[in-house]
């Protein structure tokens, strides 16, 4: 896994029945170019609970397998999980991510979305923000618009309704599964480059939930961070212990 950007070789990795992109950022984004303008490019951003759910439902599994264009590596348990899965000591692994460790090919949704924000401007490329709570995808709108001021956003929408905008980039925030099943639902006849489901993305961009520190990030702890922030959301954690239990027993 080290030295997979130092090669440019693409990368892909196989966790339970999922392939994953297993190189970095700068790489996702040649292999975006790579593609363009020939498909719809649908990516999906994976972690430990994408994992355990889609091993419980068929139908999510059939669309990380299938239908989806990239599974980026949302959540450093997955690298953890791969590094184990290929012989290494899972303490010794556990700790080295905790020291800043193995991060080459972690692509989070959330700086995803600003990098291709970034390269929306940069190409002259339309976006559009859909969904969200309230008016989250307003101010996240307005958010990347200050940021990256030639940005061109078609559009921005909460509520349900039917898709019709033609557009390059279309970040679609909604529920784990539940964003991915509305993407399956649509893709035929959306009318887009590449479309991505970013989860809580917009809460972040809104400014309405403060993301984790950098350094927090950097040890892999986004997840025990969110749970201190909304202790509500502790059963959805439950599927982390699950994941760890699956990749060692």
């Amino acid at each position: 896994m080290d030295g997979t950007d130092i090669k440019n070789d693409v990368n892909y990795w196989q966790m339970f029945g999922i392939s994953l992109f297993g190189s970095s950022t700068r790489l996702l984004l040649k292999e975006i170019e790579k593609k363009w303008g020939k498909a719809p490019i649908w990516v999906a951003t994976v972690n430990p609970e994408f994992v355990m759910i889609a091993l419980k439902d068929g139908h999510f599994m059939d669309i990380l397998q299938k239908k989806t264009t990239f599974n980026v590596i949302d959540g450093i348990g997955l690298v953890w999980g791969k590094m184990v899965k290929d012989g290494q000591n899972s303490i010794r692994v556990g700790v080295e991510i905790l020291q800043g460790q193995h991060r080459e090919s972690l692509i989070t949704g959330a700086d995803l979305m600003d990098r291709l924000c970034q390269v929306a401007e940069e190409k002259g490329r339309t976006v559009y923000f859909y969904g969200g709570w309230d008016d989250r995808s307003k101010k996240t709108a307005d958010y990347f618009l200050k940021k990256y001021p030639k940005l061109k956003v078609v559009g921005y929408r909460a509520e349900d309704f039917e898709f019709k905008t033609k557009v390059d980039y279309l970040f679609v925030a909604r529920a784990m599964k539940k964003q991915e099943e509305w993407i399956e639902d649509n893709f035929e006849k959306l009318k887009v480059g590449l479309v991505m489901g970013v989860g809580r993305s917009f809460d972040y961009y809104s400014g309405e939930l403060k993301r984790a520190p950098r350094w927090v990030r950097g040890m892999g702890l986004e997840w025990l961070y969110s749970l201190y922030r909304e202790p509500k959301r502790w059963r959805r954690q439950l599927e982390l212990p699950k994941f760890v239990g699956k990749v060692l027993f």
